[in-house]
């Protein structure tokens, strides 16, 4: 069953997936960086049983949660080292991994290196400059200086509740080192050797403060349908599905200074454990 759409547009995400899988009809379907596969990789081997899914991430915690789930014969999950005899997945999806990578477009080669030619690769993201991120540099900022443990007791205290229970993602302490524009990324997928062939925004408003008030107002729907009507500078992620073209001589990814002090204020807030380039 779909899951209720939320600020995220988990729902959307899932059901963009899920449409691809259906006209393309691939016969192998690799998610590269799955965490517990919890929101993507299970739903889609649930709804698509006659189809082989491998979830692949490098948090071996998130591979131990996910291989806790109930089994399903056309699912298994593993770490990278079970990448190295892949070379024939008919569809890649990188959910949510490029922003955390040292090295964007080595990783999209590498990922790619274990896609057919004539496959297609699922990439999400967030917008670099979108409101989730804008507010994100508010919420680290908040935690650094101690201000968001008071803010969350007084809140407690005032009208009681907690923090908003949602499926995981993932185990892993994993922040993100880029921070694309819309720009930038098309010049990244370019430089490694892919097209966009489709694109689709997620949802306008998510992230600290935004959560609170789109579930208050139940405003999920909404926020994820009229994210579609605006331009991708505005909304706050972006679902894109790739296929390979001739790479492209453009000039590779670079954090300006902007980007590498958020990079640093990440680091400072939630560790530098992100997951790195993959084989």
């Amino acid at each position: 069953m779909w899951p209720a759409e939320d600020a995220y547009g988990l729902a959307k995400r899932l059901a963009f997936c899920a449409e691809i899988i259906a006209s393309g009809r691939p016969t192998f379907v690799l998610d590269v960086g799955c965490g517990t596969g919890e929101n993507l990789t299970r739903p889609l081997a649930e709804h698509f049983p006659e189809l082989r899914f491998l979830g692949i991430d490098g948090d071996s915690e998130s591979i131990r949660y996910a291989r806790a789930g109930a089994a399903l014969p056309n699912l298994s999950f593993g770490g990278y080292a079970d990448l190295e005899q892949v070379r024939d997945a008919d569809l890649i999806i990188a959910s949510e991994v490029i922003e955390h990578v040292e090295s964007p477009e080595r990783f999209l080669a590498d990922t790619g290196g274990h896609l057919r030619p004539d496959g297609r690769m699922i990439l999400t993201t967030p917008n670099g400059y979108g409101p989730f991120e804008l507010v994100s540099v508010v919420e680290v900022l908040l935690r650094l200086s101690g201000t968001f443990a008071l803010l969350r007791r007084l809140k407690r205290t005032l009208v009681g509740g907690g923090a908003e229970v949602r499926a995981r993602d993932t185990l892993a302490a994993s922040p993100h080192l880029n921070f694309f524009s819309y720009g930038q990324i098309q010049d990244v997928f370019a430089g490694a050797g892919f097209e966009v062939e489709r694109y689709q925004a997620r949802t306008l408003l998510c992230g600290f403060g935004f959560d609170t008030l789109v579930r208050g107002l139940s405003m999920g729907k909404w926020n994820a349908r009229v994210a579609d009507r605006l331009s991708p500078r505005c909304v706050s992620a972006w679902m894109f599905v790739l296929k390979r073209t001739a790479p492209r001589p453009v000039a590779p990814y670079a954090r300006g200074f902007v980007a590498r002090w958020r990079r640093r204020l990440n680091e400072l807030c939630w560790g530098d454990s992100g997951v790195r380039d993959v084989a």
